[in-house]
Formats: structure tokens, sequence, C-alpha cells
């Protein structure tokens, strides 16, 4: 989103002390499977963004090899 965009009908959304907003249909699906949680991270090569995950890693991967 840029900062130019319009919030009207997107729901605040605070995490890692990031603020984020979207849609109230869609956060509240996606919060039925788990905290949602926002973070800026960087990798080895310099590059740098956010990251959304949803639950807890690993979470429902029981019997499988999840990274």
């Amino acid at each position: 989103m840029t900062l130019d965009e319009s919030i009207d009908g997107l729901e605040k959304l605070d995490s890692n002390n990031i603020t984020a907003y979207i849609d109230e249909k869609l956060h509240k699906d996606l919060s039925e499977l788990g905290d949602i949680m926002v973070d800026y991270v960087s990798n080895e090569m310099g590059q740098n963004g956010y990251m959304v995950t949803i639950g807890k890693p690993g979470q429902g991967c029981e019997g499988c090899s999840c990274g």
C-alpha cells in the first residue's frame, strides 16, 4: 500500500510495531487460522521487505518436514 491510498473500509492491524491495514473479511478469515504477524526482514543478498505469517511456524505440519 502506498502512503496516499485510502484506508476507508480497511481494518487496522498492529504487529511488531508495524501498522498495516487489511480488508475486514480477509482479516476475520485469516485470524481463524492463527495470529497474523507482520515482520520487516532482510536477507543475505541485502533485499528488504515485509513478511506476513499466520499461525505458528510449522503449525499443521505434523509428519512432514517443514522448514
